[in-house]
């Protein structure tokens, strides 16, 4: 299974949106960091 997951581009959004896709990551889930503007 792979996941997009779409988060604005500041080093908060990003920071929590890393942190989720670790999350995910652990239970096997691959995972792509998409940045909207």
């Amino acid at each position: 299974m792979s996941l997009r997951i779409g988060t604005r581009g500041s080093a908060l959004a990003l920071v929590q949106t890393e942190k989720v896709a670790g999350m995910l990551a652990d239970r096997g889930i691959e995972t792509e960091i998409i940045t909207i503007t």
